[in-house]
């Protein structure tokens, strides 16, 4: 008998619980779900598939091998397979069938016709890799489609990067590009995925850090991913790390990314709101700065720090290149104040006026993606610019979880605000590449240069709780691409 047979034209096999001999070439074998694929003739069907799923543990197989393999039929979870495997037969070897180019206009057929059946890719990119290191999968999408990479295992929380790839997280990052490659197509945990043949090939994007213009002060916007040291040294209630050797290690990889930005001022956004600790996370984290590279940066935070979110925003400043002009003030918006502050330059007397924002995150709690919280957010900001009336440099910057093209920028435009013009991505949500991350400006001078630093947001995710994720380098230091502007 043929796979095609056992699948028929429908969802769920029509020989359900009968006991069947299905001929076939093996076409994957797969250790960790205890089985092997084995695709058999065509019938010309477009509804049919032309493979199974044999669920056989203890039976030892070889790719390329024509095989016939008696077992009862049975619908698992969605995944037409044989089990309660009594026989295999190997019949000699045999040739591996062409793959179904999926993406194409010809032979794309989608999902339950092709179920178990060899497929082939094009060239894509990885575009969502948050689950890599959870369940080993990555999302792949070349412009037009999307596909899951999965790596055929029932595993948990990984401890190695899969499909025998070297160990290096950022081989795996958003936007790396992957070859053509072939493999199975199969329904796992209610979705598609392709299981690959072979090691994938994929070539890591350039994340080289932009050389700064030395004759420019460097400012830059970085939301740190959950900046916590617990409560002084009790990580039962953190967002973050979950032990001190976890926190050393996100603390040693900030401050990394910190150093290779070399910025003379830092909007920081998501840290720790711990100003009553003994070990406040932001003092820990300059003295690393200090041991580290011997930058001497100075904090700028209200104490104690307002509101009464877990996270809060701060500045980090080189006090020999400017210096706070006058106090620092709070603008009341909710759940996180901004924080406003006026510095001078050193070097021209020039000032800037500037305010520190992280607006309410997307979809957290209320209705429409939070919309109408970020609105009234961006209007308490607005106004309290318009109580404060000058013609100098203003500068709005932080992470306002609000992509370029929507509505909320209105109200800045309309009062000749210009948003600072970035290549790049500053955040990966659900696959797709967003910049949520801005500076707008005011009355700001002329030649103004931005640029996004990729290889932060890029890199599969929560890196202090990963041994792949060296202290020592910069890349994935947070879920967030930081913002540079060159003035």
């Amino acid at each position: 008998m043929q796979p095609y047979t056992v699948q028929g034209p429908g969802e769920a096999s029509p020989l359900e619980g009968e006991t069947v001999t299905v001929a076939g070439v093996v076409t994957q074998v797969t250790p960790d779900l205890r089985g092997f694929f084995v695709q058999g003739d065509t019938d010309g069907d477009p509804r049919t598939s032309e493979a199974l799923f044999i669920f056989a543990p203890g039976h030892s197989m070889q790719t390329e091998r024509r095989v016939a393999v008696t077992g009862q039929v049975k619908e698992f979870h969605g995944l037409t397979e044989l089990t309660r495997v009594s026989q295999v037969v190997d019949c000699g070897p045999g040739e591996l069938p062409d793959p179904v180019a999926l993406g194409a206009e010809s032979g794309n057929r989608a999902g339950e016709p092709l179920e178990n059946m060899r497929v082939s890719l094009p060239a894509t990119r990885i575009i969502d890799n948050y689950r890599l290191l959870d369940v080993g999968e990555i999302i792949l999408s070349d412009g037009d489609h999307q596909w899951t990479l999965e790596d055929a295992s029932n595993q948990r929380r990984l401890d190695a990067i899969p499909w025998g790839l070297p160990q290096n997280a950022a081989l795996l990052g958003n936007g790396n590009s992957v070859e053509p490659l072939t493999g199975v197509l199969t329904w796992r945990w209610n979705r598609w995925v392709v299981l690959p043949d072979e090691t994938p090939d994929i070539t890591p994007a350039d994340w080289t850090l932009n050389p700064r213009d030395t004759e420019r002060l460097r400012i830059v916007s970085f939301n740190i991913e959950n900046l916590f040291n617990g409560l002084d040294g009790d990580f039962s209630h953190s967002r973050g790390p979950g032990s001190e050797a976890e926190w050393q290690r996100q603390r040693d990889k900030v401050a990394q990314a910190l150093i290779e930005l070399d910025a003379d001022l830092l909007l920081l956004q998501e840290m720790e709101h711990d100003w009553d600790s003994d070990n406040p996370v932001l003092i820990e984290l300059t003295e690393t700065l200090r041991q580290l590279d011997g930058r001497h940066y100075s904090i700028l935070a209200p104490e104690p720090r307002p509101g009464d979110d877990a996270i809060t925003n701060a500045y980090l400043f080189d006090p020999e290149v400017l210096q706070p002009a006058g106090d620092l003030h709070l603008v009341d918006t909710h759940p996180r104040p901004a924080l406003a502050q006026r510095f001078r330059r050193l070097d021209t007397d020039a000032e800037l006026k500037v305010i520190n924002v992280h607006m309410k995150s997307r979809g957290r709690g209320c209705i429409d993606l939070c919309k109408a919280d970020r609105a009234e957010e961006l209007e308490q900001i607005l106004a309290w610019f318009e109580g404060r009336p000058d013609n100098g440099f203003r500068l709005l910057g932080g992470d306002f979880n609000t992509l370029t093209d929507e509505s909320l920028w209105e109200p800045l435009l309309e009062n000749a605000w210009e948003r600072l013009a970035v290549e790049g991505p500053t955040y990966w949500f659900r696959g797709r590449a967003q910049q949520i991350d801005h500076f707008w400006m005011q009355n700001a001078p002329a030649n103004l240069q931005g640029a996004v630093q990729p290889g932060h947001a890029e890199m599969p995710p929560i890196p202090f709780l990963h041994d792949l994720y060296e202290p020592q380098s910069p890349w994935g230091a947070s879920d967030h691409n930081p913002v540079i502007l060159q003035w």
